[in-house]
């Protein structure tokens, strides 16, 4: 679904369909290619380089040791049953995005145990979390570490299990 920088400005003016969303988890379970997969929906990336473009991660040393250190956001339009028209989410008309959309503003934070402080503050800015699990490694100590602190800021978290699949694996 391609979105107009007007089509987002007139959705900041509408308090109720705006969200505030953080994505937490262990370190590499998948925070940042979430985040690329959720950006090339709004037709930002191309779909194949998700993952790989680790679009959120703006800073040369994030680039170079591939994790996220910084909390980086995007705002990106979310519309309920876009993903399920038969002509694709890219036929949603402009006047449909501006009715039924939501303005989706999206934090991804660092999993890393030592950018803690990055976790708490995306979580305090947050009306919900997307908490990442990784479904070979299951629930690890930082996964209980970012539960615990967006428990504390009262942030609303749902559960996204992710499949990722090792370059050995068979």
């Amino acid at each position: 679904m391609n979105v107009t920088v007007n089509e987002l400005a007139v959705l900041q003016q509408q308090q109720g369909r705006i969200r505030n969303m953080c994505i937490l988890a262990h370190v590499d379970h998948g925070k940042t290619t979430l985040s690329d997969h959720l950006i090339a929906t709004n037709g930002l990336i191309h779909p194949k380089m998700v993952g790989e473009l680790r679009y959120l991660d703006s800073r040369d040393d994030e680039q170079a040791r591939g994790i996220t250190m910084k909390s980086s956001s995007i705002s990106l339009l979310y519309v309920p049953g876009a993903a399920h028209r038969p002509q694709g989410p890219r036929s949603v008309p402009p006047a449909a995005k501006l009715s039924c959309g939501y303005l989706v503003n999206l934090i991804d934070s660092p999993g890393h145990v030592d950018f803690c402080s990055e976790v708490s503050t995306a979580a305090r800015l947050s009306d919900g979390a997307l908490v990442v699990v990784d479904a070979v490694e299951g629930v690890c100590i930082q996964t209980h570490a970012v539960l615990r602190q967006a428990w504390e800021e009262k942030v609303c978290e749902e559960a996204v299990p992710v499949a990722m699949l090792w370059p050995d694996a068979t």
